[in-house]
């Protein structure tokens, strides 16, 4: 079967592929944590953990921030992304089954689901929003409740007089 590649249709490819090479020139880093993440399995482990597709988007800023957190988070990403491959697991919850909470990978795991559940990166008076509305606690009741707005309720991240930051409503 003979395909008509028409003068409009090869222009308009080669206008798509100069626009991607030119933003790739002009975003270096966008290209670079792209390559980071592909290269990483990040969003194949993501979405094995989390039962669901995730988006490259918010799996970048995801990635970006728990690195920040943790300057071996990609060796301990790597070790749980080799053990899910060897293990083959059918579901997240045969991976929970055959390992404790003790084990380096579980933790590892848990901080990747708690990342897209809660969408919140790090510890402590150390956290990091990474989203909102788009984290994955809110999806059981998309459909029929609006994702609050009003965070844990008044002054909830109101700085407090010796300076900490108030994390359950205590005032300012």
């Amino acid at each position: 079967m003979a395909h008509n590649l028409s003068r409009r249709r090869l222009l308009q490819g080669m206008g798509i592929l100069s626009l991607g090479a030119m933003c790739n020139s002009i975003f270096p880093a966008r290209a670079r944590a792209a390559e980071q993440i592909a290269d990483s399995g990040f969003l194949d482990v993501s979405t094995f953990l989390v039962s669901r597709p995730v988006g490259p988007i918010l799996g970048q800023r995801y990635f970006a921030a728990l690195l920040r957190h943790d300057a071996a988070f990609a060796e301990k990403l790597a070790q749980l992304r080799s053990l899910l491959q060897q293990r083959n697991f059918s579901h997240v919850d045969d991976f929970l089954a055959a390992f404790g909470a003790d084990k380096p990978e579980w933790q590892t795991a848990k901080r990747i689901i708690s990342a897209w559940y809660t969408g919140v990166v790090g510890d402590g008076s150390d956290l990091e929003l990474i989203a909102y509305a788009e984290a994955m606690m809110y999806l059981p009741t998309k459909d029929i409740l609006v994702v609050p707005t009003y965070g844990g309720g008044p002054f909830y991240w109101a700085v407090t007089q010796d300076g900490k930051v108030a994390t359950t409503g205590e005032g300012a």
